[in-house]
């Protein structure tokens, strides 16, 4: 049973439910603590009146380990039929497998893709085409990070300042699995520099047609050797950029 980490996740494993409002009230009941005179905790018995509630029992989805054809290991849900009946349960998994795993793929019971089609994947945003001092792009990531542990803001902005001072003309935000990452791009340049606001992370200089790169996976970019160069963020990291730029 995967551990919760937000809404989906909680329903899968507590359930829901639905306010009745149209219905009278209803009483009941919830423990309360309160404080007497002699600065005494006691624990007592709260009676209120609450909506009526139609209770909407958890799907309890439970995820399994195992291996596939490659020999990785990938987390796989039940089996599921793809029929009218089980539409519902079908986008809770597959919404369950975005919360946790940020990404989710559809697999036949043999393991092989379910899809015979070629896939788009919108992994990115891409800002309007124009320059992108540090004046302009620190508003558009300033949310992302007033997230980060205080500790570590000065540091993230400090590189993502630098790469502005080259002034980017073009600049892609990521989204699901590539939340947090950005791609810059720079005129007459035949690179892109994708960064990354997470500790652990290393920049990546990618060579490939934007194009290209946009149908990309994460796991396809950043390791079947796809780039160019890989910094780490060390004292050399400024030192590196400058090189290339």
């Amino acid at each position: 049973m995967p551990a919760i980490k937000g809404w989906i996740s909680r329903f899968n494993a507590r359930g829901s439910y639905i306010l009745l409002r149209h219905l009278p009230k209803e009483p009941a009941q919830r423990e309360g603590r309160v404080q007497d005179w002699h600065g005494y905790w006691h624990t007592v018995t709260i009676n209120y009146e609450r909506y009526q509630r139609q209770i909407i029992p958890a799907p309890l989805t439970e995820l399994q380990i195992i291996e596939n054809l490659q020999n990785a290991k990938i987390a796989r849900s039940p089996l599921l039929v793809n029929n009218v009946a089980n539409q519902a349960n079908i986008k809770h998994i597959i919404n369950l497998f975005l919360e946790l795993f940020g990404e989710c793929e559809l697999l036949q019971e043999n393991l092989l893709p379910a899809l015979n089609v070629p896939i788009t994947r919108l992994n990115w945003d891409i800002l309007p085409p124009c320059n992108y001092p540090w004046a302009t792009l620190q508003p558009r990531i300033q949310t992302v990070l007033n997230n980060l542990p205080v500790a570590r803001r000065g540091i993230i902005q400090e590189r993502f300042e630098y790469l502005s001072s080259f002034t980017p003309n073009f600049v892609a935000t990521g989204r699901a699995g590539f939340k947090g990452y950005y791609i810059f791009g720079f005129q007459g340049k035949e690179f892109f520099i994708l960064e990354s606001m997470f500790e652990g992370n290393a920049t990546y200089v990618l060579g490939q047609d934007w194009n290209q790169i946009a149908q990309l996976s994460k796991a396809e970019i950043l390791n079947n050797n796809l780039h160019l160069h890989r910094f780490l963020h060390n004292i050399t990291w400024q030192a590196q950029i400058n090189n290339i730029m």
